[in-house]
């Protein structure tokens, strides 16, 4: 028996679209505008879809905001529908604001599946979020999403820019030839330049084009690996955040989240644990399955760091 892929495509429906998304889910039925399809990439999106599969449409939240912002936002109402049918043109009246400036030929039959709420992207993936994102910046567009890893390349690029750094894999040939870090490590910009990251992080690198997250132990590309403080920078004094022992490679598929934010520890003994915050979720649990037992940055040098760590963000105490 042959299975066939179902597809998902998002859907951004701002405030001014609240009463026609009322109206389509009263009436099985979600449309576009044609200056929103017609000689665009998404005509061609709207066409490859058909009958079983699945349009999300999320109602409020995000907006035209950046990657990195949108990945911590909730998104009040996620309808769920199953399509019925696939593209099809139509001029008969379905939505209140139709008249002769503003129509909506271009629709996809549907049925209402579920409607969700209070969504994140715990809920739908850093993916769900990013493709509703686009298409709130795109007036509604069906945006298929992407993969896990570009968005989360994306937001670390975002931060980058932040923060007034350039993206980690791109070191500066004049950073390279010299690695001894400034008396000053900040900077004036926009913000305030982290000015030893490129350095640190060229140095932890040496060299290397793959390493691997001393956490999940995954051999990786640089670009998919942070160098992050074990001790947060915000609180380090000025040599700590200069000592090697105070950073550790953290992957950006999950790692670095999960000992950011205190749901995994590094006990005195180097293994690694989860906190007691994860007990609450089964899915939190999940991810941090994925987590190796022992971590590669841990020792003498870096217990320390990892027992600051311990204490001030993962609430643990004496272990």
């Amino acid at each position: 028996m042959e299975v066939t892929a179902v597809t998902t495509a998002y859907v951004y429906v701002g405030v001014k679209g609240s009463r026609n998304l009322d109206t389509g889910i009263r009436k099985s039925v979600w449309g576009w505008k044609p200056d929103v399809i017609v000689g665009t990439d998404y005509h061609p999106v709207l066409q490859s879809l058909k009958e079983g599969d699945r349009l999300c449409l999320g109602h409020l939240g995000l907006g035209r905001i950046q990657a990195s912002e949108a990945q911590s936002r909730t998104v009040p109402t996620l309808v769920v529908a199953r399509l019925t049918g696939g593209l099809y043109q139509d001029a008969e009246k379905v939505w209140d604001d139709e008249d002769g400036k503003t129509s909506y030929p271009y629709r996809v039959p549907l049925e209402i599946e579920e409607t969700r709420y209070d969504v994140t992207s715990d809920d739908i993936g850093p993916e769900g979020i990013e493709a509703l994102r686009m298409s709130a910046i795109r007036n509604g567009t069906p945006e298929l999403p992407g993969s896990r890893e570009s968005v989360m390349e994306r937001v670390l690029e975002e931060v980058l820019e932040e923060y007034g750094g350039e993206p980690l894999d791109e070191e500066d040939p004049e950073d390279s030839a010299n690695l001894d870090l400034p008396s000053a490590l900040d900077v004036p910009s926009y913000t305030l330049a982290r000015r030893e990251q490129k350095i640190v992080r060229a140095r932890k690198l040496d060299g290397r084009t793959e390493v691997p997250c001393d956490l999940c132990q995954l051999l990786l590309p640089k670009r998919l690996v942070h160098t992050a403080h074990i001790k947060r920078r915000s609180r380090s004094l000025h040599h700590e955040r200069r000592d090697l022992n105070n950073v550790m490679f953290a992957c950006v598929l999950g790692c670095d989240s999960l000992f950011e934010h205190g749901y995994v520890y590094v006990a005195s003994d180097g293994s690694i644990r989860p906190s007691d915050a994860v007990r609450a979720s089964a899915d939190l649990s999940t991810a941090v399955g994925r987590v190796g037992t022992r971590c590669l940055a841990y020792s003498d040098a870096s217990a320390p760091y990892f027992a600051w760590h311990r204490e001030n963000i993962a609430n643990v105490k004496g272990r």
